[in-house]
Formats: structure tokens, C-alpha cells, sequence
């Protein structure tokens, strides 16, 4: 579909998304979509089930592809979109392919699966668990990745939260935020970014990476119309408030694989 001159303009958003990649500023959150009820409670109650009958990976199983972010309590993920069908399988959650990967639970789960089919150039999806106390320390990842053998491209990644406290808290690049139960937001993991639940309870987060195609971006961030419950945030409510800000301290990394020059030529790819 076209890109519009409406929502969020698709260069101001690359350039926003580059510029907090390389901690220069730019967009590091964004909340752009409210799930209405009451369809936001039933994918809560079909995380809650999920989370509670299936069998998750351990983020603190040292051989876990996560576990270079040094989690610390309670971290369990659920891959919900693979191969395999199977909720513990991480194997693929980090590469960019998108053939052969499904929600193979639509059975027992259909408004999870109902919402993993409106989101186009999916690379994964996933549910996301700390427990009370838990966290995972500050990390860098990177939000523009190189896409075949020359081209750059954007992968973004987006939150859901379910189940969450005011004490949950996200850090990126020394700005902490609360997520808000049943908004869709952008998190620019590019930023040096952590996690940690001060709740009493589990935290849960519907958790997703997408390849940002022309098609993606007008799902996310433009004005497709959804085939699901959805209300867009106007473009100017979209800034999220953080509580407060933090000094960056020691953080582990990914090498990144474009150089900030390289990103200058960042643009909506196609597969």
C-alpha cells in the first residue's frame, strides 16, 4: 500500500529511529496503538493461561540467546512464532527470516493468533515474563541491522504490556518509563536499555521484532486500517513521558553491523 502524508511522516521517523540507535537523541518511545477491550482481556487471559500451562525458556539458562543480557530472578520467554510450535524454542526468535516461521497454537490461543496475523514482516513473537524482583541489566542491541548482503534496513521492536505494576520499570538511554497495560509501543531497542520489575507480582509483555517494510510502517506507524480492535494514538500524544532520568552506567553489547555512516542510507525495505 502507498505512503501517505498522513501519521507519523516515514523519513522523520527512520531518521528518529537512526538517531536513538546511535544515542544521538532521536525516538526512543513511542505509544501508538490502544488495544480496546474486550479484546485486550482476552489476550490477557490467554497470556495468563499460556504463561501458566506451557513450558517457557529459562533467560537465565546461561545457554539461552538471551542470557548475555545477565538477567537476574525470574525471566522466562515463550516463543510464539517458529518452526517448531514449540514455546521454548528461541532458536530462531533473532534472525530476520520470516518463511517457515508460524503460530502453530492457534487451537488453544485464537486472539493471540488473531493478533500475530494483523502484524506484517514479523521476525518474532514472543511473551516475556519477569517475576516479582526481576530484571535484566543494561544492554545494547541494535534497531538497524544490514538486510541481505548490502542493504540496511530498520528492525523494530514493539510492547504489549498484559500484566504489569506502576513499579515496572524500562530503561532506555537513561530514561525510565512505566508501560501502560493494552498500549502498543515502539521501544527503540538500539538504545542502551534495561528492565526491572519492582511489582509484587509477574510482569508479562506481549513482545515483537518486525522487519520495517513500507507495509509495516503503515501498520504501525502510518494509517492502515486494522482488522482487530485497535485505536491509532494521534501523532501528537504518541511521546511518552519518563518518570525520571539515570545515569548510564556499564553496559554488555551486541558489534553493530552498520556504521553510523551507513545508517544515512537507512529507508522502508522490501523483502
Amino acid at each position: 500500500m502507498p505512503i501517505r502524508e498522513l501519521g507519523m511522516n516515514s523519513a522523520a521517523l527512520l531518521s528518529g529511529i537512526r538517531d536513538g540507535n546511535y544515542h544521538a537523541g532521536g525516538i526512543r518511545c513511542l505509544q501508538l496503538l490502544r488495544v480496546e477491550e474486550p479484546f485486550l482481556g482476552d489476550l490477557r487471559d490467554e497470556a495468563l493461561r499460556l504463561t501458566g500451562a506451557e513450558r517457557g525458556s529459562d533467560v537465565t539458562n546461561p545457554k539461552h540467546i538471551t542470557h548475555w543480557t545477565r538477567p537476574r530472578g525470574e525471566v522466562v520467554q515463550f516463543s510464539l512464532f517458529n518452526s517448531s510450535g514449540r514455546y521454548e524454542d528461541f532458536s530462531s526468535d533473532h534472525n530476520l527470516a520470516q518463511n517457515g516461521k508460524q503460530f502453530l497454537g492457534a487451537t488453544l490461543y485464537p486472539n493471540l493468533a488473531r493478533l500475530l496475523s494483523a502484524i506484517p514482516d514479523l521476525v518474532n513473537f514472543r511473551i516475556n515474563l519477569l517475576g516479582a524482583g526481576a530484571g535484566l541489566s543494561p544492554h545494547e542491541e541494535h534497531s538497524i541491522v544490514r538486510f541481505g548482503e548490502n542493504a540496511v534496513a530498520g528492525r523494530v521492536r514493539f510492547h504489549l504490556p498484559m500484566v504489569t505494576d506502576f513499579r515496572a520499570e524500562l530503561k532506555l538511554d537513561g530514561y525510565v518509563y512505566h508501560l501502560a497495560p493494552g498500549m502498543i509501543y515502539f521501544v527503540n531497542h538500539g538504545c542502551v536499555h534495561s528492565a526491572h520489575n519492582g511489582g509484587n507480582n509477574c510482569r508479562i509483555h506481549l513482545v515483537w521484532d518486525l522487519l520495517l517494510t513500507t507495509e509495516a510502517y503503515e501498520a504501525m506507524f502510518g494509517n492502515a486500517t486494522w482488522s482487530l480492535p485497535v485505536t491509532r494514538i494521534p501523532e501528537d500524544q504518541q511521546s511518552v513521558k519518563p518518570i525520571r532520568t539515570e545515569q548510564i552506567g556499564p553496559y554488555e553489547r551486541i558489534p553493530p553491523s552498520v556504521t553510523r555512516d551507513e545508517a544515512d542510507s537507512l529507508r522502508l525495505c522490501r523483502r
